[in-house]
């Protein structure tokens, strides 16, 4: 029942490029099982990040038995050279000690503090497929209903029928983003959503407050919304009684994530 969120930090030229993160990652899970980058939802979820001189590459495990074989494939890439369009070393491999490395359980995603309001930071372009295009509002039901669907596909337990209805009661307690133009495939444009949100569930009972927390926390592995195979969608909660200063971007803008006027706008 184990997650993780492995993070290898990079010395390099420039920012890693999503898809040759992608095409390595997807090398190593081809060596381990053939059909499992066929797997909808995916098990994992990709992400990079950082600054010049810092940069990283991150992959999200939502499947214990996906971490045993992938993670000594991804701890024997220290110090080794891997190429990601550009060539890159590999300077550490983290479970923790980063901000976006970690390791939980299901179980533990239950721990804690069951308040109804829930802070999430959407570092990264977030989008949502809607009739064919790229929607970038997170709305509580399609945050907490893109939640649902992978936590059914890997947790030991279903998240309750009942609380489909609960998130349409939720509400946006707070707010700060902006849209980012996007380019999700070579031949699409659209829009995603960075920043910070503040979800309130009114007259929560312990359990939907329970479970509102556990997705929370579990979007820290999984991601949120379309495209997290390319770093689309990295969320990370943050409490919520912090006030709200910042976009919550922290200059993450992949330059093929984003329209090329818009690439490379600062670090992570």
């Amino acid at each position: 029942m184990i997650l993780a969120a492995v993070v290898l930090t990079l010395e390099g030229p420039a920012r890693p490029d999503p898809d040759g993160w992608r095409g390595l990652v997807y090398g190593l899970l081809k060596d381990i099982d053939p059909e499992i980058h066929k797997a909808q939802p995916n098990p994992f979820s990709l992400s990079l990040g950082g600054h010049e001189g810092a940069w990283w590459v991150r992959v999200g495990i939502l499947q214990e038995s996906l971490y045993a074989r992938l993670s000594p494939h991804l701890f024997g890439l220290l110090g080794q050279s891997v190429r990601l369009k550009e060539l890159y070393r590999v300077k550490a491999v983290l479970q923790e000690e980063h901000p976006w490395a970690g390791v939980s359980s299901y179980p533990r995603l239950f721990q804690g503090q069951a308040s109804p309001s829930l802070g999430l930071q959407f570092a990264s372009p977030t989008f949502f497929r809607r009739k064919g295009n790229s929607y970038p509002l997170p709305e509580p039901r399609l945050v907490f209903d893109s939640l649902a669907q992978r936590w059914d596909a890997f947790a030991p337990v279903k998240v309750p029928e009942e609380l489909g209805q609960t998130w349409e009661r939720m509400t946006i307690a707070r707010f700060q983003g902006h849209t980012q133009s996007i380019k999700p495939n070579p031949d699409e444009r659209g829009v995603g959503f960075v920043g910070r949100v503040v979800y309130y569930l009114p007259a929560a009972s312990p359990m939907e407050a329970q479970w509102m927390q556990a997705l929370g926390r579990f979007a820290f592995y999984a991601g949120v919304g379309a495209k997290t195979s390319l770093g689309f969608g990295r969320v990370r909660g943050f409490d919520p009684r912090q006030e709200v200063q910042h976009g919550g971007t922290e200059g993450e803008n992949p330059a093929s994530l984003a329209e090329p006027e818009r690439a490379g706008s600062g670090g992570g």
